[in-house]
Protein backbone atom coordinates (compact mmCIF):
# COMPACT_ATOMS: atom_id res chain seq x y z
CA UNK A 1 0.00 0.00 0.00
CA UNK A 2 1.55 3.30 -0.90
CA UNK A 3 2.07 6.38 1.64
CA UNK A 4 1.04 9.84 1.67
CA UNK A 5 4.69 10.48 0.14
CA UNK A 6 4.27 8.15 -2.70
CA UNK A 7 0.81 9.37 -3.73
CA UNK A 8 2.35 12.94 -3.24
CA UNK A 9 4.89 12.42 -5.75
CA UNK A 10 2.34 10.93 -8.54
CA UNK A 11 0.36 14.19 -7.99
CA UNK A 12 3.67 16.17 -8.41
CA UNK A 13 4.49 14.51 -11.65
CA UNK A 14 1.34 14.48 -13.30
CA UNK A 15 -0.28 18.07 -12.32
CA UNK A 16 -0.29 20.48 -15.30
CA UNK A 17 -1.53 23.92 -13.93
CA UNK A 18 -4.74 25.77 -14.44
CA UNK A 19 -8.31 23.90 -15.91
CA UNK A 20 -10.49 26.26 -17.74
CA UNK A 21 -13.82 24.64 -16.96
CA UNK A 22 -14.24 26.07 -13.02
CA UNK A 23 -14.96 30.05 -13.13
CA UNK A 24 -15.52 32.38 -10.19
CA UNK A 25 -19.67 33.21 -9.61
CA UNK A 26 -20.23 36.31 -11.66
CA UNK A 27 -21.88 37.42 -8.54
CA UNK A 28 -18.60 37.42 -6.98
CA UNK A 29 -18.04 41.18 -9.11
CA UNK A 30 -21.34 42.67 -7.27
CA UNK A 31 -20.09 41.34 -3.97
CA UNK A 32 -19.65 44.26 -1.71
CA UNK A 33 -16.21 42.87 0.36
CA UNK A 34 -14.79 41.49 -2.78
CA UNK A 35 -12.41 43.56 -5.12
CA UNK A 36 -11.65 41.17 -8.30
CA UNK A 37 -12.19 43.68 -10.89
CA UNK A 38 -8.38 43.09 -11.76
CA UNK A 39 -8.24 39.31 -10.91
CA UNK A 40 -9.75 36.20 -12.00
CA UNK A 41 -9.68 32.92 -11.57
CA UNK A 42 -9.87 30.23 -14.43
CA UNK A 43 -10.18 27.23 -11.93
CA UNK A 44 -8.91 24.27 -9.88
CA UNK A 45 -5.99 22.26 -10.68
CA UNK A 46 -6.83 19.43 -12.33
CA UNK A 47 -4.53 16.82 -13.05
CA UNK A 48 -3.95 14.92 -16.16
CA UNK A 49 -3.58 11.19 -14.75
CA UNK A 50 -5.89 8.86 -12.78
CA UNK A 51 -5.65 9.88 -9.03
CA UNK A 52 -4.91 6.86 -7.05
CA UNK A 53 -7.82 4.50 -5.85
CA UNK A 54 -9.34 5.24 -2.28
CA UNK A 55 -8.09 2.98 -0.24
CA UNK A 56 -4.81 2.02 -1.94
CA UNK A 57 -2.63 4.13 0.01
CA UNK A 58 -2.08 5.49 3.97
CA UNK A 59 -2.89 9.15 4.99
CA UNK A 60 -1.26 8.44 8.38
CA UNK A 61 -2.56 11.42 11.21
CA UNK A 62 -0.33 14.82 11.49
CA UNK A 63 -1.84 16.23 14.36
CA UNK A 64 -4.33 16.27 16.28
CA UNK A 65 -6.89 19.48 16.24
CA UNK A 66 -9.25 20.75 19.09
CA UNK A 67 -12.69 22.20 19.40
CA UNK A 68 -13.00 25.67 19.28
CA UNK A 69 -16.07 27.66 19.59
CA UNK A 70 -16.98 29.98 16.52
CA UNK A 71 -19.93 31.88 15.51
CA UNK A 72 -22.06 31.04 12.47
CA UNK A 73 -23.26 32.64 9.36
CA UNK A 74 -26.70 32.80 11.57
CA UNK A 75 -24.66 34.26 14.51
CA UNK A 76 -24.41 31.31 16.54
CA UNK A 77 -22.20 30.01 18.50
CA UNK A 78 -21.04 26.29 17.68
CA UNK A 79 -18.66 24.39 18.49
CA UNK A 80 -16.31 22.80 15.66
CA UNK A 81 -17.00 19.76 16.91
CA UNK A 82 -20.61 19.60 16.68
CA UNK A 83 -20.56 20.98 13.57
CA UNK A 84 -18.43 18.10 12.06
CA UNK A 85 -20.34 15.91 13.79
CA UNK A 86 -17.83 12.68 14.08
CA UNK A 87 -17.58 13.67 9.95
CA UNK A 88 -14.78 13.71 7.74
CA UNK A 89 -14.29 16.77 7.36
CA UNK A 90 -12.52 19.39 4.81
CA UNK A 91 -12.04 22.81 6.27
CA UNK A 92 -10.50 26.10 4.56
CA UNK A 93 -9.23 29.28 5.72
CA UNK A 94 -10.65 32.52 3.86
CA UNK A 95 -11.54 35.81 4.78
CA UNK A 96 -13.62 37.06 2.30
CA UNK A 97 -12.42 40.37 0.83
CA UNK A 98 -9.28 38.31 -0.57
CA UNK A 99 -9.49 38.99 -3.95
CA UNK A 100 -5.89 36.57 -4.64
CA UNK A 101 -6.76 34.39 -7.53
CA UNK A 102 -4.55 31.40 -6.17
CA UNK A 103 -5.94 32.41 -2.32
CA UNK A 104 -9.33 32.55 -0.61
CA UNK A 105 -11.31 32.44 -4.48
CA UNK A 106 -9.07 29.25 -5.41
CA UNK A 107 -10.10 27.35 -2.00
CA UNK A 108 -13.46 28.44 -2.21
CA UNK A 109 -14.03 27.47 -5.99
CA UNK A 110 -12.78 24.13 -5.13
CA UNK A 111 -15.10 23.64 -1.92
CA UNK A 112 -17.84 24.11 -4.11
CA UNK A 113 -16.89 21.74 -6.62
CA UNK A 114 -16.25 19.03 -3.51
CA UNK A 115 -19.96 19.66 -2.47
CA UNK A 116 -21.27 18.77 -5.66
CA UNK A 117 -18.98 15.62 -5.62
CA UNK A 118 -20.06 15.14 -2.03
CA UNK A 119 -24.06 15.30 -2.72
CA UNK A 120 -23.47 13.28 -6.08
CA UNK A 121 -22.24 10.79 -4.27
CA UNK A 122 -24.19 10.60 -1.85
CA UNK A 123 -21.03 11.20 0.82
CA UNK A 124 -23.56 13.78 3.25
CA UNK A 125 -23.36 11.07 6.34
CA UNK A 126 -19.96 11.14 6.27
CA UNK A 127 -18.52 14.07 4.69
CA UNK A 128 -18.91 17.82 5.52
CA UNK A 129 -17.14 21.34 4.15
CA UNK A 130 -16.12 23.77 6.94
CA UNK A 131 -15.12 27.53 6.12
CA UNK A 132 -13.70 29.75 8.96
CA UNK A 133 -12.90 33.43 8.51
CA UNK A 134 -9.44 34.91 9.87
CA UNK A 135 -10.95 38.52 9.37
CA UNK A 136 -13.61 38.12 12.12
CA UNK A 137 -14.34 42.42 11.98
CA UNK A 138 -15.48 42.54 8.98
CA UNK A 139 -16.43 38.63 8.77
CA UNK A 140 -20.00 39.44 10.37
CA UNK A 141 -22.53 36.64 10.14
CA UNK A 142 -24.56 38.63 7.70
CA UNK A 143 -21.11 38.96 5.57
CA UNK A 144 -20.54 35.05 5.68
CA UNK A 145 -23.90 34.26 4.39
CA UNK A 146 -23.72 36.44 1.81
CA UNK A 147 -20.55 34.84 0.70
CA UNK A 148 -22.25 31.64 1.28
CA UNK A 149 -25.23 32.65 -1.33
CA UNK A 150 -22.37 33.62 -3.95
CA UNK A 151 -20.58 30.11 -3.75
CA UNK A 152 -24.40 28.45 -3.33
CA UNK A 153 -23.27 26.70 -0.46
CA UNK A 154 -25.69 23.75 0.57
CA UNK A 155 -25.90 24.79 4.43
CA UNK A 156 -26.47 20.73 5.07
CA UNK A 157 -22.55 20.33 3.57
CA UNK A 158 -20.90 23.44 3.90
CA UNK A 159 -20.81 25.47 6.77
CA UNK A 160 -19.02 29.09 7.05
CA UNK A 161 -17.61 30.03 10.56
CA UNK A 162 -15.82 33.04 12.21
CA UNK A 163 -14.02 33.23 15.87
CA UNK A 164 -16.55 35.72 18.12
CA UNK A 165 -12.82 37.02 19.47
CA UNK A 166 -9.30 37.71 18.26
CA UNK A 167 -8.23 35.44 21.23
CA UNK A 168 -10.35 32.29 19.73
CA UNK A 169 -8.86 33.55 16.34
CA UNK A 170 -5.52 33.32 17.46
CA UNK A 171 -6.54 29.91 19.02
CA UNK A 172 -7.70 28.10 15.58
CA UNK A 173 -4.91 29.45 13.36
CA UNK A 174 -2.30 27.78 15.92
CA UNK A 175 -4.61 24.90 16.56
CA UNK A 176 -4.33 24.00 12.80
CA UNK A 177 -0.93 25.80 11.94
CA UNK A 178 -2.40 28.51 9.57
CA UNK A 179 -0.69 31.66 8.99
CA UNK A 180 -2.20 34.92 8.50
CA UNK A 181 -0.52 38.33 8.65
CA UNK A 182 -2.06 41.46 8.31
CA UNK A 183 -0.45 43.44 5.31
CA UNK A 184 0.73 47.35 5.99
CA UNK A 185 1.66 49.93 4.18
CA UNK A 186 4.40 52.51 4.55
CA UNK A 187 3.15 54.19 7.23
CA UNK A 188 2.02 50.92 8.80
CA UNK A 189 -1.64 50.99 8.24
CA UNK A 190 -3.39 47.68 7.46
CA UNK A 191 -4.34 47.93 4.27
CA UNK A 192 -7.59 45.46 4.06
CA UNK A 193 -5.85 42.43 3.25
CA UNK A 194 -3.70 39.11 4.58
CA UNK A 195 -0.81 37.24 4.05
CA UNK A 196 -1.42 34.00 4.14
CA UNK A 197 -0.25 30.81 2.45
CA UNK A 198 -3.95 28.56 0.82
CA UNK A 199 -4.17 25.50 3.51
CA UNK A 200 -7.49 23.15 3.14
CA UNK A 201 -7.27 20.65 5.79
CA UNK A 202 -8.84 17.21 5.89
CA UNK A 203 -9.82 15.62 9.43
CA UNK A 204 -10.96 12.64 10.08
CA UNK A 205 -13.45 11.66 12.61
CA UNK A 206 -11.81 12.08 15.72
CA UNK A 207 -10.44 16.12 14.59
CA UNK A 208 -6.94 14.47 13.59
CA UNK A 209 -5.01 16.26 10.40
CA UNK A 210 -4.85 13.28 7.32
CA UNK A 211 -3.56 15.62 4.08
CA UNK A 212 -3.10 19.16 3.70
CA UNK A 213 -3.95 20.76 0.25
CA UNK A 214 -2.07 24.10 -1.19
CA UNK A 215 -3.10 25.33 -4.20
CA UNK A 216 -1.18 23.31 -6.26
CA UNK A 217 -2.58 20.41 -4.21
CA UNK A 218 -6.12 21.54 -4.24
CA UNK A 219 -7.43 18.73 -6.43
CA UNK A 220 -11.07 17.53 -5.80
CA UNK A 221 -10.98 14.92 -6.96
CA UNK A 222 -7.55 13.79 -4.79
CA UNK A 223 -9.60 14.92 -2.06
CA UNK A 224 -12.64 13.09 -2.31
CA UNK A 225 -10.82 9.75 -2.65
CA UNK A 226 -8.87 10.95 0.03
CA UNK A 227 -12.07 11.64 1.92
CA UNK A 228 -12.71 8.32 1.16
CA UNK A 229 -9.80 6.56 2.23
CA UNK A 230 -10.07 7.98 5.58
CA UNK A 231 -13.80 6.87 5.61
CA UNK A 232 -13.28 3.31 4.73
CA UNK A 233 -10.52 0.98 6.47
CA UNK A 234 -8.27 -0.45 3.98
CA UNK A 235 -9.17 -3.17 0.89
CA UNK A 236 -12.84 -2.51 1.85
CA UNK A 237 -13.28 0.42 -0.65
CA UNK A 238 -14.36 -0.78 -4.56
CA UNK A 239 -10.81 -0.49 -6.62
CA UNK A 240 -8.67 -0.64 -3.69
CA UNK A 241 -5.40 -2.60 -4.21
CA UNK A 242 -5.26 -5.55 -1.71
Amino acid sequence: MRTRAAALALTLGALIGLAGGTALPAEILAHEAANLEDSFIKGVFSPAFVPPAPGSYELPAIRKVGSFVLRDSAGQERSTRAVMAGKVAVVSFIYTACSDRLGCPLASVAMRDLQTRIRDEGMQRGATLVTISFDPERDTPAQLAKYARVYGADPTIWRFLAPPTERALEAVLQGYGQDRTPARDERGRFTGRYRHVLKVFLLDQEGYVRNIYSAGFLVPEVVVNDIKTVLSPPGLVPGAVR
